[in-house]
């Protein structure tokens, strides 16, 4: 279509007054096109806002937290963003007014606009994530009604612009991007009475199906860390002689618990096994309410999330809620001797309760002879005096005590020593904890990347030392910790410097902390790298490294945080 066909066309929709004060109609239905364009631009760059509250489980404090934490830079990309668009389309209005083609380059300059929202977009997403984005149900009615409100507020300012500053017109459609971290706040809060609805019928759903199944033994587990590995290895174990059914991954949720009761869940089970993750007090009775568990285990306790529990107080007293529903559920509780915090709830427990004593000789169970290599582990269970040597996949002191600890459970519920020794031989370690990977340069590749405890890398360092040639570990140091964050990354810091050549510091959350504690630890200034992304350290990696090396991928921080 040529100029002067836009020119004849406009003539022809001036006959009949546009809506909304619009000057035509074609300029009318060119607002529609735009606001709608807008809604797919906006949706794409809200990307990693959205991604946010989810993996801050569509809680605001989170979200905001996120927010400051990040100090406003990925909003202050989003104010650029808006800054250059609208620079962009006022200028192609104002320099092209006299031109003969003004107003198709009035259109024209809406160009500059997608192009700048292109470049945002492609670099948002070509960042790599630990976690992507779940296009859950909840996922997709936030992002509808998120859409209906930029569709509008374009609609809006797009109107008023082209009724009060002529010269701005379509570039009103630039200030779009710098709300979009507040529009996401208004669109959880409209959905927000309906999904507390439809999760309390979802989770009312599974609920009654567990208090359906009389028969079905329940066992929660909770701790600071070690949850997962646990909860892996006691399904493992137990299904040498049950039928059993457990959580998938990390699902650890009210929903993910209920979740699994209704699509994972059959009749034929025995067992379920639900692991409970916990940020905020309160979280754990919630979860026991829904699986109301007669056998309850607690891992261990940390400082984990000690930033969302306020205190270690709180803390305590939120894994503790466990032990309060089990006792007075009148079931069995087992507690991780190995881990000296679990004595504080040994006061509150009402029931029969079991402590594992891993490394303690002459216990009634035990493990000695531990030996780790490219395998994994080498170890002897003792139990009633009698040896048995096994073997497992998963490497680290505190796997052997988790499976301790299971052994513990496994006997309870009656299986025989010779099932449970060949049951441990099966264990293969949990993806991203502690797991030897496959590598193509002839280096051993320790992945503990989901591993985000003190306690956990503690471990992790443990079993790097067991290694005799060169090591290198690359890490980012770990987060949530309070106001303790930056003390436990020093020590965490001197503790690599001790038994690592090399460390890779990747990121800048505790680039500082992990540093001084490098430096305590007297380890050479030229032994220390610093990377901005998994990306680049791993092409540190490569200069660094030679065949037969030991590098350990030592947590990697979440999303939230990079």
């Amino acid at each position: 279509m040529n100029y002067f066909s836009i020119l004849l066309a406009e003539q022809e929709y001036t006959e009949m007054p546009a809506p909304l004060g619009f000057e035509n109609w074609l300029t009318f239905w060119m607002v529609i096109a735009c606001s709608l364009t807008n809604v797919i631009l906006m949706i794409f760059s809200a990307y990693k806002f959205l991604h946010i509250l989810q993996l801050s489980s569509y809680k605001m404090k989170g979200y905001f937290g996120w927010i400051k934490e990040d100090k406003g830079s990925q909003w202050g990309r989003l104010i650029m963003l808006s800054f250059l668009s609208c620079a962009a389309l006022l200028i192609t209005n104002v320099l092209l007014e006299d031109f003969f083609v003004y107003k198709i380059m009035t259109y024209f300059g809406l160009i500059f606009y997608v192009i700048f929202c292109i470049i945002y977009i492609v670099n948002q997403y070509s960042n790599p994530q630990k976690t992507e984005l779940k296009y859950t149900n909840r996922m997709t009615r936030l992002v509808v009604v998120f859409s209906v409100l930029v569709f509008i507020i374009t609609m809006l300012l797009l109107n008023l612009s082209f009724l009060y500053i002529p010269y701005f017109k379509f570039g009103a459609i630039g200030l779009i991007p710098m709300f979009i971290p507040l529009l996401i706040c208004i669109s959880f809060y409209i959905t927000y009475p309906f999904e507390i609805w439809n999760n309390k019928r979802f989770v009312r759903k599974a609920q009654f199906r567990l208090e359906q199944r009389k028969d079905l033994i329940k066992i929660g587990i909770t701790g600071s860390f070690g949850k997962t590995s646990v909860k892996n290895i006691l399904a493992t174990l137990l299904s040498k002689k049950y039928k059993v059914c457990h959580s998938p991954q990390s699902y650890n949720t009210p929903l993910g618990i209920s979740k699994t009761v209704l699509n994972h869940m059959k009749d034929s089970d025995e067992i379920f096994i639900a692991e409970m993750g916990a940020r905020y007090t309160g979280d754990i009775k919630e979860l026991c309410d829904i699986v109301k568990p007669e056998i309850g285990i607690i891992t261990g306790i940390g400082n984990q999330h000690l930033l969302t529990f306020g205190s270690e107080e709180n803390l305590i007293k939120t894994k503790g809620e466990l032990v309060d529903f089990v006792s007075a559920a009148n079931g069995k509780m087992f507690f991780n001797g190995d881990c000296e915090k679990c004595s504080i709830l040994l006061d509150n427990c009402k029931c029969d309760c079991v402590i594992s004593n891993p490394f303690v000789k002459n216990a009634n169970l035990y493990a000695k002879d531990i030996i780790y290599n490219a395998r994994g582990t080498e170890f002897s269970l003792v139990y009633q005096d009698k040896v048995y040597k096994t073997h497992t996949a998963l490497l680290g002191k505190h796997n052997i005590s988790n499976i301790i600890l299971c052994v513990e459970v496994c006997l309870s519920l009656g299986l025989s020593i010779q099932d449970i020794v060949a049951g441990i031989e099966l264990l293969v370690p949990s993806s991203h904890r502690l797991a030897i990977v496959p590598s193509t340069n002839s280096l051993i590749v320790i992945d503990d990347a989901y591993n985000a405890s003190v306690e956990g890398s503690r471990a992790a360092l443990e079993v790097l030392k067991s290694y005799k040639s060169t090591k290198i570990v690359i890490t980012p140091g770990l987060v949530e910790l309070g106001n303790m964050q930056y003390q436990s990354n020093k020590e965490l810091g001197e503790a690599l410097a001790s038994c690592a050549d090399y460390v890779i510091i990747n990121g800048t959350t505790n680039y500082d902390a992990l540093y001084a504690g490098l430096k305590a630890g007297n380890m050479k200034e030229e032994n220390i790298l610093r990377s901005g992304s998994l990306k680049q350290a791993t092409t540190l990696l490569a200069d660094i490294s030679k065949p037969g090396d030991v590098v350990l991928f030592e947590n990697d921080l979440p999303d939230n945080y990079s």
